[in-house]
């Protein structure tokens, strides 16, 4: 019973983090580009035996580095293979260790209180459950990230004696998930921080490189086996997604915004938290902050903040002007800011608690509670029949009425109608508890009314709303079709662009569509020449629109229409036609 109460707060978080992730993620089929793009690769690895450098979609060599495919292969291999679940189950473990992680690290430096609420904040932001939730690099590459500056910081805090063995590691196996930023992030933080701190200049510099040449021993092992496996072809990738990606020099356009993008996305990252932030701006809080006065050096009061407060705010700050930097920018770069970013909005809900600020959180719970109570009025309007097909005019009317049909006639089973309806339950009875006088002002239940609704609400969404709206726009009725009507035949298809294919088509057909030009690398005179190679014969899948210049090349072959799928079936939003072609005789 003592070590019951002891860790109480943890079993609480550990058990709500199990709960909003791992019971939903092989609910959505694939039904972007992204996530089967990564899941493929896994397949490769165990259809063809290579875990070096696979191929894949007839010519692909991975973008990234293998470790996250590891994780997918490995636990495909124990569960008998790649599917949407084992696909995304890294990303949600990654998820949940990070949660985990960054409670024992803040409650044992700050508070449990601060703790448990930065941790439930973590886990109900949009961002970083989406990253959690999906088959993607992005979520691994954070929580090693996040571990490698926890770890060094308790290095710091011990004295900075010897080698952080733990955080070294953690830097290797962010490397090998993404590349050298999974290095260079945590020793440029860390290392501002300690500078600031009044280390020496050169003895923490010549630190944090041997730590970051440590942290390369088990990433360069494999760089250098895939450079031998894909020799010119692999350095070139390599330079283009890590010097190129940097400097705005890719071949190809890959997210390019400006600085305050960051900034956008951050803020919506933050939903439904953003709300509460700008609800306090009109409480006009900071009129009751006592601001220092400016005389003293910068340096002094830089030393005079709390150790562990520095740490927090210079990991979210650097981590953002890192990113700041590259001409190409998405929101799921940002994901290490989220956890340091979670423990400062937690104080500053306390803050606002303990300075009698609670009207902005009871406008907040009103809020979050309306949502609640409105969605699953929505659900039950539609789900009753209630709205017709003729509301819907315009280019995406059939979507949208697919969309509708599938929440009207989906139906509920015991574990989904009791999904569907805590939210409203919840809703209610903290709009109950917050007006009612004799509870309102009892800390705990105010902290039940900020999160419990928002929790249940986030399991209703995963459990039974968007796997509904989502699997209208599957990738998998493609490749049931094509599995369907050419049973025997090679398929090949073709997009134009050496970055895009129909990539859930092809995780679905277990990675067995080719390329009907397929670059094909020889070496004359010591030059790399790349020639496309064509089959002679099979059954071509191409965009409605792309099949025309394709046949204007390509005059030596027959194309037989076979049919055209119309509306969204792609990563291209494009119909999609197949064709049976063979060569001309001469």
């Amino acid at each position: 019973m003592k070590f019951l109460d002891k860790n109480l707060s943890l079993l609480i978080v550990l058990v709500v983090a199990v709960l909003m992730l791992l019971p939903f993620l092989g609910l959505t089929d694939f039904n972007t580009k992204g996530e089967p793009r990564e899941a493929v690769v896994a397949v490769s690895m165990l259809k063809d035996g290579n875990w070096i450098l696979p191929v894949n979609n007839g010519m692909d060599i991975p973008y990234k580095p293998p470790f996250f495919h590891y994780c997918i292969a490995v636990l495909s291999l124990l569960t008998g293979g790649v599917n949407e679940y084992t696909s995304r189950l890294p990303s949600a473990l990654s998820l949940i260790a990070m949660t985990i992680g960054c409670f024992c690290f803040y409650r044992k430096r700050l508070s449990t209180n601060v703790a448990v609420a930065s941790a439930l904040l973590l886990l109900t932001s949009f961002e970083v459950h989406r990253a959690g939730a999906s088959c993607r690099v992005d979520m691994m590459l954070t929580v090693f990230i996040v571990g490698a500056l926890l770890l060094l910081y308790r290095w710091w805090e011990r004295g900075s004696h010897g080698v952080p063995v733990l955080a070294v590691l953690c830097m290797s196996c962010a490397t090998l998930t993404k590349g050298p930023v999974g290095f260079v992030l945590p020793c440029f933080v860390m290392g501002v921080f300690m500078l600031l701190r009044g280390e020496h200049f050169w003895k923490t510099f010549f630190k944090f490189v041997g730590f970051g040449l440590l942290s390369c021993i088990l990433p360069l092992m494999w760089y250098v086996a895939a450079w031998i496996d894909g020799g010119q072809q692999f350095l070139d990738l390599v330079y283009e997604e890590n010097i190129g990606r940097m400097t705005g020099t890719m071949s190809y356009e890959s997210h390019e915004h400006s600085f305050p993008y960051n900034f956008f996305t951050l803020s919506t990252g933050w939903l439904p938290w953003t709300l509460l932030l700008i609800f306090s701006l009109f409480a006009k809080p900071w009129k009751a902050l006592k601001w220092r006065k400016t005389g003293e050096k910068l340096r002094i009061r830089i030393m005079q903040i709390p150790p562990v407060k520095l740490f927090t705010w210079l990991s979210f700050l650097l981590v953002l002007f890192f990113y700041c930097i590259p001409s190409s920018k998405r929101s799921v770069y940002l994901l290490p800011c989220y956890p340091f970013m979670a423990v400062l909005i937690a104080q500053y809900i306390e803050w606002l608690w303990t300075s009698n600020h609670h009207r902005v959180l009871r406008v907040y719970v009103c809020v979050i509670a309306a949502i609640a109570i409105i969605l699953t009025a929505i659900y039950g309007v539609v789900h009753l029949g209630l709205v017709p097909d003729s509301i819907f005019h315009g280019k995406h009317a059939n979507e949208n009425i697919a969309i509708l049909h599938a929440l009207r006639d989906t139906k509920l089973d015991f574990t989904s109608f009791v999904l569907m309806l805590m939210p409203f339950v919840t809703a209610v009875d903290s709009l109950f508890l917050t007006y009612r006088k004799a509870m309102r002002d009892k800390k705990r239940v105010m902290a039940y009314c900020l999160f419990m609704p928002l929790v249940v609400l986030m399991m209703a969404l995963d459990g039974i709303y968007l796997p509904t709206i989502l699997n209208t726009k599957s990738l998998r009725p493609m490749a049931n079709y094509i599995q369907r009507t050419f049973p025997n035949e090679p398929v090949y298809q073709y997009v134009e662009g050496s970055v895009m294919h129909f990539f859930g088509a092809d995780f679905y057909l277990g990675d067995t569509i080719d390329q009907f030009e397929k670059p094909v690398r020889t070496t004359v005179n010591g030059k790399t020449v790349v020639e496309k190679k064509t089959p002679s014969k099979g059954v071509l899948v191409v965009s409605e629109q792309q099949f025309k210049a394709l046949a204007d090349r390509h005059t030596d072959y027959n194309f037989a229409h076979v049919a055209t799928l119309k509306g969204r079936v792609s990563e291209l939003k494009d119909n999609i036609s197949f064709y049976r072609f063979s060569m001309k005789t001469k």
